[in-house]
């Protein structure tokens, strides 16, 4: 029932299933946006995600029904929230290619690379992922 846009940071979004599994879904950084499900579909989602701040955070909040009415107030609003989504889906799309290589190795390979292009900090020594992950 509200969306939350990053302004500063990195969140990881999961789900819990059934079996008591916890899945990653998308590593967040500055200016993404999540908790826009409902807005879009016009009802309530059953999805429900977990939230995880993995550095310190600052992030914009707003009722969905505000965000809307935004939207319908000025075009522009509707566009930097296709621009958001639009990066999820990429984001999503990479991730799909990442898991679909065979072997373990190549897949860590594939995922270290999205962690340097999106979370990566360069420095003379190299890029730095400062993210806890396990």
């Amino acid at each position: 029932e509200r969306v939350y846009l990053i302004r500063r940071g990195a969140v990881r979004l999961s789900r819990v299933y059934e079996s008591g599994e916890e899945i990653t879904v998308a590593l967040l950084r500055e200016n993404s946006l999540f908790g826009v499900l409902s807005l879009l579909t016009g009802h309530r989602s059953d999805r429900f995600y977990h939230a995880i701040a993995f550095t310190r955070v600052e992030m914009i909040t707003a009722p969905a029904n505000s965000v809307l009415r935004a939207i319908e107030e000025d075009a522009s609003v509707g566009l930097l929230l296709l621009q958001g989504l639009s990066s999820r889906i990429l984001q999503t799309e990479t991730m799909i290619e990442t898991l679909t290589h065979r072997d373990m190795s190549s897949r860590l390979v594939s995922f270290l690379v999205v962690l340097c292009r999106d979370f990566g900090v360069a420095s003379e020594k190299g890029i730095t992922i400062d993210l806890r992950l396990s």
